[in-house]
C-alpha cells in the first residue's frame, strides 16, 4: 500500500488554459457587439467629420440615400419622398420617441441630402441625425 501512494499524483488544475478560452470569449463578444449596432444599413461611403459624436439610440430607423440618389428606408426601397413620409409617419405613429439616422454618400449631392432632411422634417421627426465616418486626428 505504502508503494501506490508513493507513486499516485494528484491531478492538477491548469487555470491558464481556461483564462485563456475566457479571455478569447470575452473579446469575441466585445468585437461582436460594436458590429451589431448598424445592421440594417445600405452600403454607402460616409462623409469624414473630425467632430462626429458616437450614439446609440434605443429606437431608430435608417434612411439611406446611395450615390446614385436611391433611397431606402431600414434597407427597404423607398419610391418617393411622399412613400417616405407615410412610411415614417406609420413607425411614428407605432412608436413615439424615434431617432432618425440619415446615411448618406459622400458623393451625393448636398441638396439630395437636404431634401431627405426636410422631407423628415415634414414628418414632424425631431431628433434627427447625419451618419458619418470619424477622421484620424
Amino acid at each position: 500500500m505504502n508503494s501506490l501512494s508513493r507513486h499516485s499524483h494528484t491531478p492538477e488544475f491548469n487555470m491558464i488554459a481556461l483564462l485563456d478560452i475566457i479571455f478569447i470569449v470575452v473579446i469575441f463578444c466585445i468585437i461582436g457587439m460594436t458590429k451589431m449596432v448598424f445592421l440594417d444599413l445600405v452600403k454607402v461611403d460616409n462623409p469624414e467629420l473630425r467632430t462626429s459624436q458616437h450614439m446609440n439610440p434605443d429606437k431608430f430607423v435608417t434612411i439611406s440615400l446611395t450615390k446614385e440618389k436611391k433611397l431606402f428606408l431600414d434597407k427597404e426601397p423607398v419610391a418617393s419622398h411622399t412613400e417616405l413620409v407615410e412610411r415614417l409617419m406609420k413607425q411614428k405613429n407605432a412608436q413615439n420617441n424615434i431617432v432618425v439616422i440619415i446615411n448618406g454618400d459622400k458623393e451625393v449631392p448636398l441638396e439630395s441630402a437636404l431634401h431627405v432632411l426636410e422631407t423628415v422634417r415634414n414628418a414632424q421627426f425631431s431628433r434627427v441625425y447625419f451618419k458619418s465616418t470619424g477622421k484620424n486626428r
